[in-house]
């Protein structure tokens, strides 16, 4: 049964004249439109979902380089990096899986959504104007996999002329140029660290390529918008720290993107087409005579995607309608590198469905309802209903409430990996709700909510006698198989206060307390959710453009044990509590340009995230760049 809360706390951290998790100099009345939370244009103040925003003057001001490291700060939202940067991380979304998050690019579905190999830790800022991310289930509007939210990673349509130099701890170096219509950065690492135990971390160096391309221009009536981005990096790929180090193993990795989009509007009326198409290859290989090398051949696995969007939103005196439809259509190709007979697994994707939302304005605030009919090829159709409601309760206090049906279909690798997939997976199907008060007038901004995730059907990796359609469970088998076998409870509080701005000042708080994320099956925890996590920031604008200090800022980031109390889990799972200090200053060297000086785990936390994967202790750069 789902139940409530509901009290005072902040907007999204850092609302400034477009939102963001961090804090800014604006009122949370003041914030400007948001578009991902309802597929549509409109102000945050009227959306009954849960959206946290990073703008871009966040992502240059922490100099977040990663999509992963970018969202550290949003509440409910738990990233955890297996090491530096370029490593794969882990995330959550109110104790949602990875699996259960959809990512987009633009409002299409990222590289890698159809097999679940989507790689936030890699996913470079370069390009990108905002991240939008709503929290809570999302499959009426963006159907599978968006049963704990969704990420839509917003790029520019025109950017200004500039660039940047960094210069950091164990060979960190990165240059980025942009014009207004290409933005271009390449980093290069070698994540040569010292061992907590001693010695050299072997093969974590990281090297990354990100070029973005974006235009825009006036047809007729319509307007026309082309974005396109590629992304390649090469990367050592150890694993854990003495246990199954592998110094030879290496991957490479390219994801690319692009969509153009037509839009056609009217005074009470806006029609827009979406085309767009992503590419993913991951090739894995490592040296047949290292002892921990558990591939027989090198891997290649690709993904090639194709989606089409046609929507329309129709605008009368106190409501709004939304409806449109969604194809997509792909090949995913899995490798498993010679475990399996035959190795290689060829297997075409697809979905297809149609949506509508209508919108209500009334005296004391607003409600919408909806629906989505989707099919996924073969595997079959799910309707996913939701509705909320706003209901306002001064002008700056307000409630907010959702209750949807949510459903995620299984991805290519649980369907068909080579000797891992189980083509008989049903489904996951979701109910999730949440209840949120916000009051933009107590401090700085405030907000309290709850939410709660009944999850059935979930799909979990267990360990059978022998792969096959029964999923039949032996505990200590060394063999494991996606199951349709658990049952999952999720419930947490989340609390966000900011201070309102004071001689450039501006100080925040979120806390998250996921106080149940249950297996209803074995009683045991759901791993990489912690009980609690919080993040504390302090953050300076001068207001004077003669004051050396431009700004400066410090980010106390906190996390508790994560894991099972089922023991015959990885040691990885089981992760212990940790805190983490990040800081950065921002001085002007000239009336155009700034030197930036960056501090990272200051607090020389070396099992910070993912027990078995040390990261680098305290480390340091610097940066030169325009304004």
């Amino acid at each position: 049964m789902f139940l409530l809360s509901a009290c005072a706390l902040c907007a999204t951290l850092a609302l400034a004249p477009t939102p963001s998790p961090a804090p800014s100099n604006t009122p949370l009345a003041e914030i400007a439109h948001v578009y991902t939370s309802d597929r549509a244009d409109v102000t945050l103040k009227n959306t009954a979902r849960t959206i946290y925003i990073v703008t871009r003057d966040q992502i240059l001001r922490n100099g977040y380089r990663t999509v992963a490291q970018a969202l550290t700060s949003i509440p409910a939202v738990q990233i955890s990096p297996f090491g530096p940067i370029g490593s794969s991380v882990n995330f959550t979304l109110r104790g949602s899986s990875s699996a259960e998050v959809l990512v987009l690019v633009d409002g299409l579905p990222a590289p890698g959504s159809f097999s679940n190999s989507v790689e936030l830790g890699n996913l470079p800022t370069t390009g990108v104007e905002r991240i939008e991310v709503v929290e809570g289930g999302g499959s009426t509007l963006y159907g599978t996999g968006a049963i704990g939210g969704v990420v839509n990673v917003i790029t520019q349509r025109t950017s200004p002329i500039g660039g940047m130099l960094r210069y950091g701890s164990f060979g960190d170096r990165q240059v980025e140029i942009s014009t207004e219509h290409v933005q271009f950065s390449r980093i290069v690492t070698s994540n040569d660290f010292a061992l907590p135990g001693g010695g050299v971390r072997p093969d974590v160096d990281y090297q990354s390529s990100a070029l973005h391309l974006d235009g825009e221009r006036k047809i007729g009536t319509l307007d026309a918008v082309v974005r396109a981005g590629i992304e390649a990096d090469h990367v050592g790929a150890p694993g854990p720290d003495g246990m199954f180090l592998s110094p030879t193993s290496r991957e490479n990795d390219l994801n690319a993107t692009a969509n153009s989009t037509l839009t056609h509007k009217s005074a009470q009326a806006q029609s827009t087409v979406q085309f767009g198409g992503t590419n993913q290859h991951i090739v894995f290989w490592c040296d047949a005579g290292d002892p921990n090398c558990f591939f027989p051949t090198g891997t290649l696995s690709t993904e090639g995607r194709l989606d089409f969007g046609a929507r329309n939103e129709v605008r009368g005196a106190n409501e709004q309608l939304l409806y449109g439809v969604d194809l997509s259509r792909g090949v995913v190709r899995s490798d498993s590198g010679g475990f399996a007979s035959p190795p290689i697994s060829v297997n075409a994707m697809a979905q297809a469905a149609a949506y509508a939302q209508n919108h209500f304005e009334v005296a004391w605030g607003s409600f919408y309802a909806g629906v989505r009919a989707e099919r996924d090829g073969s595997l079959g159709g799910e309707l996913s209903p939701s509705a909320g409601f706003v209901v306002r309760l001064s002008d700056a206090a307000a409630l907010k409430g959702n209750l949807a049906s949510a459903f995620r279909s299984p991805n290519a690798t649980e369907l068909y990996f080579p000797g891992y997939g189980n083509p008989n997976l049903k489904a996951e199907r979701a109910k999730v709700a949440d209840l949120t008060l916000v009051d933009s007038r107590m401090l700085g901004g405030a907000s309290f909510g709850w939410f709660g995730n009944r999850t059935n059907n979930l799909i979990v990796a267990e360990p059978v006698a022998a792969p096959g359609p029964t999923c039949a469970i032996e505990a200590a088998s060394f063999t494991f198989e996606p199951c349709n076998v658990n049952h999952a409870f999720i419930e947490g509080l989340t609390l966000n206060l900011r201070t309102a701005e004071r001689r450039g000042f501006v100080t925040s708080l979120n806390v998250t307390d996921l106080y149940r994320a249950q297996n209803v099956d074995t009683g045991a925890r759901l791993p990489n959710d912690p009980v609690i996590s919080a993040n504390l920031r302090l953050d300076y604008t001068a207001h004077s453009a003669r004051n050396v200090v431009d700004s400066f800022g410090a980010i106390v980031a906190m996390a508790g044990p994560r894991g099972s109390a089922d023991m015959t889990l990885p040691e990885f799972d089981r992760a212990g509590a940790y805190t983490s200090l990040n800081a950065y200053l921002r001085l002007r060297a000239g009336r155009d340009m700034l030197l930036t000086i960056r501090g990272y785990n200051l607090g020389n936390e070396r099992y910070a995230a993912v027990s078995g994967y040390p990261l680098p202790g305290r480390s340091f750069a610097l940066e030169l760049s325009t304004k």
